[in-house]
């Protein structure tokens, strides 16, 4: 855990505020969290807590069976329903009215997923899809253009081809084409999106019967794993596709706009472009940072952490410096984050928000849906990717397993 040092006034209303953001949109967060504590006229102050992710949820649910739970937290869209279910978060519809918050700047999909039983239970301050990344030197050192970067499948592989090179001539690859990871999450964010762009399906519409083998959702997959495979265009047990991409060993990548600081601020020369439609339609996996609030009974921390959440959303432009892309359609519109030095990478991330494809909002979803656990999901796509199984055989064994973590 961390805490970040605080000042009050001795008469401030003071509100905790937990998140687990932990890389540099984390230390952007503190600085938005300052700014409101040094500038807000509702004598509120906010006292800031970071938890990784892997401990933030547990804490979550015990300081609230507890009674000393934080007023407001940030965490992810898709789980709101699990922690609704809990008795953990708080429906905010009286909140929201009695504060201001304006709804109205978020999209049918937002406001559709943070419902549950007819109540609204919080608001994201960003969306954040993953798109395409590629480094410019290597797509011009291989005579490629880097003002028309792939739009589809054939597209794609043409370039992963040119830029996959031995440069020593020692017969070995010095820079793959492109990243597809056997054991990082960036594969299942990319296959997610292509299940849906091939017609796929993960789940039946009422959310009770697991759907992934599905000959659309392997076709997707066999393609990550045919690149490595068949084609040779991707390393073979790639685990940091990040750090690959950085040191030039791949030059095509694909990662969430909360990358786009740490290349930039590495020197990279890269740039963006939305994941190609490598099937019939475009379709993208996403998630949301999402303001959500305990259940508690002191009224005036609630009103307080409101009021602070609504100021966040109101400023959803200065939180898109940090590199992610704002909820709120204001927001992305402000000449704040459409002037700024770092939209050049961030239009191809808010040109794909029609196509974004959520993680269901189910009440298993952090069971279903850990990245670093070898839950049935996850061993089920690692498996393909490892050549251990054929996509179709996966998918069967994917789909008996998480339908039991379904029915607990």
């Amino acid at each position: 855990m961390f805490i970040v040092p605080v000042a009050a006034q001795d008469d401030a209303t003071m509100i905790d505020f937990w998140h687990g953001l932990t890389g540099p949109d984390g230390a952007f967060l503190e600085d938005m969290v300052n700014t409101y504590n040094e500038t807000n006229e509702d004598g509120i102050f906010v006292q800031l807590n970071v938890f990784h992710w892997d401990v933030f949820y547990d804490r979550w649910v015990a300081s609230v069976a507890a009674g000393d739970p934080p007023d407001v937290v940030i965490y992810h869209i898709n789980e709101m329903p699990q922690y609704a279910e809990r008795g953990v978060a708080a429906p905010i519809d009286m909140l929201v009215e009695e504060v201001g918050v304006d709804m109205s700047g978020f999209s049918d999909v937002i406001v559709d997923m943070s419902m549950r039983d007819g109540y609204l239970y919080g608001f994201p301050i960003d969306i954040h899809p993953i798109g395409m990344y590629y480094n410019v030197d290597a797509v011009e050192a291989a005579g490629l253009d880097p003002d028309s970067p792939p739009t589809n499948a054939e597209e794609l592989l043409s370039w992963a081809e040119a830029l996959t090179v031995d440069t020593d001539g020692d017969g070995t690859v010095d820079q793959y084409g492109v990243s597809a990871p056997a054991t990082n999450v960036m594969t299942f964010r990319l296959w997610w999106g292509l299940i849906f762009q091939n017609g796929g399906s993960f789940i039946s519409d009422d959310l009770s019967t697991i759907t992934i083998a599905n000959d659309e959702a392997a076709e997707a997959l066999a393609f990550l794993h045919d690149l490595v495979a068949v084609h040779g265009v991707a390393p073979e047990g790639q685990s940091d596709p990040d750090t690959d991409f950085l040191t030039g060993s791949v030059a095509i990548t694909f990662q969430g706009p909360w990358w786009i600081t740490g290349f930039a601020d590495a020197g990279l020369n890269f740039r963006t472009a939305p994941v190609p439609t490598l099937f019939d339609e475009p379709g993208v996996w996403a998630s949301s940072h999402y303001f959500g609030f305990s259940v508690q009974d002191d009224h005036d921390s609630q009103v307080a952490a409101m009021k602070f959440a609504k100021w966040m959303s109101d400023n959803g432009a200065l939180w898109g410096l940090s590199g992610q892309v704002p909820a709120s359609a204001a927001a992305r519109a402000d000449e704040t984050f459409t002037g700024s030095d770092i939209y050049q990478y961030q239009e191809a991330f808010v040109n794909s928000l029609d196509f974004i494809h959520y993680t269901p909002p189910i009440t298993v979803s952090t069971e279903i849906f850990a990245e670093n656990v070898q839950t049935p999901l996850v061993i089920g796509w690692q498996s393909v990717m490892l050549g251990s199984a054929s996509a179709a055989d996966a998918l069967a064994e994917m789909q008996a397993g998480i339908q039991a973590v379904l029915d607990r």
